[in-house]
């Protein structure tokens, strides 16, 4: 047997069979073998991984590319690279039919591409929701759905506002095609409009009044809907950046009556609160909380309520996180601190299992998103996407390093002890050594 490439002497992770000690052999870009030691076998590249581990390339199912760099295909994917993120799913916002929009995106976005990448249309309106059959037929499955788009919340993005029934009508389209899903954004926006313009007229300015404006109960009230809806309809739903404690009680109480909502919580819930030093540059939808919803949120990824976890990226630069709360603007990179933030947070100081890890990351974003078997585990036919990691390796954060266009980090100057070493798309090395290797335009859209 020809190998192209041969990972040998690591330890293998695998999703539910735990640790191996395997050799992982890799001809035409896919898994050829799992080899037990010792064999004769020859390869023209071999990665000795004595000492680390091999996890299944990591997929961060939630990124929001063209809120920053231009060029975002470009930087994050090289970003993500770094991270030991194969596979990234990219939410496309457009309140223009997605069938005009598609081709010349697919272009554009293959050709800048490092790693692999898939798609989410974001429904806005009626026509959207008429198309979902087309969009499935053009491998677009899934979705995204911000129930807070209502009124004037929208029109950065050209909506008109949303409602409720057009979510109802939307679930009910879901529903007729079993593997269709969606991403729900879950806030009541019409208590926070109340909310907001109280803490502004009493002067309130900082992160503990944005987390105030948006608190708890919106979005555990919307989560509670949501599921109701999609329970109703059949529809398949994947409720997105879980951040508190309220919202996860409501969420474990419906996924015990119904199989098809999954969760996803983000790193940074994980590790920050909303009277974190960083002020302004923590703001982000829905809000960081309190150290009571951080613990809950870990119970939850301990005792596996959750399925996946997802970044939230976007690109935006420090320039942009400028003035008061209200003024700020939303969300921070978070795609290459990802795996990082479990292996320090949670497998290092927590006890999280390298196991669990890979049901997060790699499996669970897989069969949800519709990737598995060719992306989530190594196994014979899979694609050879992995990251060899290295759960010693303490390394402070440094926002240049991590290669993306935004010029901070949540984590800038914090160590954070596990760290990727080497990252592998398709059989071919993208990041060695904390150091880019791949090729622009190397990345591929994975119809589903």
């Amino acid at each position: 047997m020809h190998l192209d490439a041969l990972v040998a002497n690591g330890r293998l992770v695998t999703p539910f069979e735990g640790v191996q000690e395997v050799d992982v052999a890799i001809s035409g870009g896919r898994v050829s073998a799992l080899l037990q030691r010792p064999h004769d076998l020859q390869a023209d590249l071999v990665i000795d991984a004595r000492g680390s581990y091999v996890l299944p390339g990591v997929i961060d199912p939630h990124v929001h590319y063209g809120l920053g760099s231009p060029d975002d295909y470009t930087t994050e994917t090289m970003s993500a690279a770094v991270g030991g993120v194969t596979t990234v799913g990219n939410f496309l916002m457009n309140a223009r039919p997605y069938e005009e929009l598609f081709e010349a995106e697919l272009k554009k976005d293959e050709a800048s591409a490092y790693v692999d990448f898939f798609l989410h249309f974001t429904v806005m309106n009626d026509h959207h929701v008429a198309r979902i059959p087309q969009y499935i037929g053009m491998g677009v499955p899934t979705f995204k759905y911000f129930m807070s788009f209502k009124g004037e919340e929208g029109l950065y993005l050209g909506v008109a506002g949303t409602d409720d029934g057009l979510l109802w009508e939307f679930f009910e389209a879901l529903g007729r095609h079993p593997q269709a899903l969606t991403a729900i954004h879950t806030e009541n926006i019409e208590v926070v409009w109340r909310l907001r313009k109280r803490l502004q007229e009493a002067g309130a300015a900082d992160l503990a009044a944005w987390d105030a404006s948006r608190p708890d109960f919106v979005e555990a009230d919307d989560l509670h809907t949501a599921c109701y809806f999609a329970r109703l309809t059949g529809a398949r739903i994947y409720v997105v950046h879980v951040s508190s404690r309220a919202a996860m009680e409501i969420a474990r109480e419906q996924k015990a009556r119904y199989d098809g909502i999954y969760l996803e919580t983000c790193p940074h819930y994980l590790t920050h609160t909303n009277d974190t030093p960083l002020g302004v540059m923590g703001k982000v939808n829905p809000p960081l909380r309190s150290e009571s919803d951080v613990e809950a949120l870990w119970q939850a990824v301990l005792d596996g309520t959750v399925d996946a976890i997802g970044s939230d990226h976007n690109s935006r630069r420090r320039e942009k996180k400028q003035g008061n709360i209200w003024q700020a603007s939303a969300g921070f990179p978070g795609t290459a601190t990802l795996l990082p933030v479990l292996l320090s947070e949670g497998v290092n100081k927590r006890g999280l299992s390298l196991e669990r890890v890979v049901q997060l990351t790699s499996y669970s974003p897989a069969r949800i998103f519709g990737l598995y078997p060719r992306k989530g585990a190594l196994q014979v036919g899979s694609d050879a996407d992995l990251t060899v990691v290295d759960l010693g390796l303490e390394k402070v954060v440094e926002p240049e390093a991590l290669l993306s266009y935004s010029d901070y980090s949540l984590y800038e100057g914090q160590s954070l002890k596990g760290w990727p070493v080497l990252t592998m798309v398709r059989g071919k090395v993208v990041m060695q050594d904390g150091k880019l290797v791949g090729q622009k335009g190397y990345g591929r859209f994975m119809a589903r």
